[in-house]
């Protein structure tokens, strides 16, 4: 199926177009991810560090309790019981009985209002209890008896808060609540805030009240996401709190399961495989702290991402899509006139008429001046078979004259003869000339795609803000090294068929690579490889006329592979001796035709693709006017023709 050149210009723009949307997509997807990312940490973040002041303000409640009940009336009145003798205050006309009974009352008031509290205890400076209420788990409020208080004296937090100043604090380190040396069961997670009670500048006792953090810290009430979690941990990295209670307070129940094992400690937040980390350190008191930590399942972010990438697929699709279509029409605008000099080119180098007639193309570029190198090219061929039909016609009329004067007329034919042979030369130059044409055409078609991708880009970048001064010397410079490119293949056309006046010393193989440049783009459009292999050597003759000749051996090679289809068509030019060797794998020639393949008008081709007269003129120039020798014969894989020339350079 043949595709036009603003076709295939149209779809490999697609091809590219869709590379670099995907890759700019996939990056842009990639920094979207990032910042989804970035923002559900910083939310986190948010939320733990408002959860973090929710912990301390559930904390400082406790102490604003625990001040109510030291300033109320209660204990000044217990305090001036405690310390007379008769156990009697004169103020209130109460015994220290009916105090600790109206103190005990405050006490389970306290204790009934505030789920996370279930102990509150007034301990005497000596470390011995005074008055214990307590809550049990079923949330009933009673009283020790006196025979069931206990002396904690040498318990960690009353050595601690026995040494505090009025109105400071202690707040104890978290842990399972403790009776009589025993972990209560069930475990209770307790933390002890404790305040001194001074009377005369003197301490009298401490108030401590007992709260279960689990019911005290409101994070821990209020969570009710399941895509997040809390980890509390104690400033050694055991779990005070953890989903799986079996990893909680390892401390007390000799495991050993710490925070530090599931998380990185090292960054405050972080993103993880399929979760979200933040952590903060909050301070109890100057010395101690607890590891406060939220996790959330990027469940959120999946759903995002998925979003994300369905517009921008359709984004993709769309965007290269309008590129494709507005380059098919860019393209087909601009190479309009060389497609036209294309088929006008084919339609000459296929036909035995030579027609002139053609509308030259009025452009001031390149174009313009091919259309006019053809135009007076077809005018030259026109007068040159005009000539050559006249000169047929002399010769026909000059035959009946041979039998008076046969040396005489031998010898001016014979000269006669030379010159006609350099007009069907010259001729045989001006048929190729068409296919030349198109091999000029394909050799412009990357120039010209570089071109409409970078003015395409010119656009972008001028709505993205990168048009300035810079930018457009830079375009400015890479555009004309592709037009003087262009330039140069007109220019290197031009050269190859200039008539070769003088003999020259050149080098083969810079000759065979300037003749296989002009081609390449047509090889390579059909998928045929050609290798130069073997080391050079100069000749002394018209390099123009030999270049001509390797042109007309790699044309026929080309179409030879191009008939027979074959695959990993390849050509191979080897320079040996002195000596050319131009080798396909078409499978050789016919061994009934191989000794007429030098015969003039000799073609195997169909008719009005060949004029028989390409090998004809090879082996004349290569043999009559560079004094070598070219032979033809079938190799392992196809034909071989082989150059030979002599070893003195004239």
């Amino acid at each position: 199926m043949k595709i036009s050149l603003p076709s295939k210009v149209a779809i490999g723009s697609f091809v590219i177009a869709g590379i670099g949307i995907f890759v700019i997509s996939f990056l842009s997807y990639n920094l979207m991810v990032q910042y989804f990312k970035s923002n559900i940490l910083d939310n986190l973040h948010f939320e733990l560090i408002q959860d973090a002041k929710k912990v301390k303000e559930d904390i400082d409640r406790i102490r604003y309790d625990e001040q109510l009940v030291i300033n109320d009336d209660n204990i000044k009145a217990f305090y001036r019981a405690y310390n007379n003798k008769y156990h009697y205050d004169a103020k209130t006309n109460m015994t220290l009985n009916d105090i600790e009974l109206s103190l005990g009352k405050a006490f389970s008031s306290l204790l009934s209002h505030n789920s996370a509290y279930f102990n509150v205890r007034l301990i005497h400076k000596s470390g011995k209890e005074l008055l214990v209420v307590v809550k049990s788990n079923d949330g009933t409020v009673y009283y020790k008896t006196k025979d069931e208080l206990q002396n904690k004296s040498r318990r960690h937090y009353f050595k601690e808060a026995i040494k505090l100043k009025q109105n400071e604090v202690f707040i104890s380190k978290i842990n399972l609540n403790k009776e009589h040396g025993q972990i209560e069961t069930p475990h209770i997670p307790t933390i002890r805030i404790a305040l001194p009670v001074y009377f005369k500048h003197k301490i009298f006792a401490i108030l401590i009240i007992n709260a279960n953090i689990y019911s005290l810290f409101s994070p821990l009430k209020e969570m009710h996401d399941p895509n997040k979690q809390i980890y509390i941990a104690n400033q050694n990295g055991y779990y005070l709190y953890h989903p799986d209670k079996n990893k909680t307070f390892g401390f007390d129940l000799n495991k050993n399961y710490k925070i530090t094992d599931d998380f990185d400690l090292s960054k405050d937040r972080y993103f993880k495989n399929n979760y979200a980390f933040a952590y903060t350190k909050i301070y109890l008191q100057p010395d101690h702290f607890i590891i406060f930590a939220l996790t959330m399942t990027d469940k959120f972010l999946l759903q995002q991402s998925k979003e994300y990438q369905q517009k921008l697929f359709l984004y993709m699709i769309l965007i290269s899509f309008i590129i494709a279509l507005t380059l098919l029409l860019f393209v087909r605008y601009l190479i309009a006139p060389l497609l036209t000099l294309t088929q006008k080119a084919k339609k000459i180098a296929t036909s035995d008429v030579v027609d002139v007639s053609f509308e030259k193309i009025k452009s001031h570029d390149e174009i313009g001046e091919l259309s006019q190198s053809l135009h007076t090219m077809l005018q030259k061929l026109q007068e040159s078979k005009k000539e050559v039909e006249q000169k047929v016609q002399e010769r026909t009329e000059e035959l009946n004259e041979l039998n008076e004067n046969l040396e005489k007329i031998i010898k001016e034919k014979t000269n006669e003869n030379i010159k006609q042979l350099e007009v069907l030369q010259q001729q045989s130059k001006l048929a190729s000339m068409g296919e030349m044409i198109g091999a000029i055409a394909h050799q412009w078609r990357q120039p010209l795609n570089e071109l409409s991708i970078a003015i395409q880009n010119v656009k972008y970048d001028y709505e993205d803000g990168l048009v300035d001064e810079e930018y457009l010397n830079d375009f400015t410079q890479s555009t004309k090294k592709i037009i003087m490119f262009m330039s140069n293949t007109i220019d290197d056309f031009r050269n190859f068929y200039r008539i070769d006046k003088t003999k020259e010393l050149f080098d083969i193989k810079e000759a065979i690579e300037k003749t296989l440049f002009m081609q390449q783009a047509q090889l390579n459009n059909n998928n045929i490889t050609v290798e130069i292999k073997g080391d050079s050597f100069s000749v002394n003759g018209y390099k123009n006329e030999f270049q001509q000749v390797i042109l007309n051996l790699l044309n026929n090679a080309k179409d030879v592979l191009l008939e027979k289809k074959v695959n990993d068509a390849k050509i191979t030019v080897e320079l040996k001796a002195n000596t050319v060797i131009i080798r396909d794998n078409g499978g050789g020639i016919p061994s009934n035709i191989l000794n007429r393949v030098f015969e003039p008008y000799f073609t195997t081709k169909e008719e009005g693709k060949g004029t028989g007269m390409g090998l004809y003129m090879s082996k004349l120039i290569i043999e009559d006017n560079m004094k070598a020798k070219l032979h033809v014969k079938n190799g392992s894989d196809g034909a071989e023709f082989r150059i030979e020339f002599n070893n003195e350079k004239e």
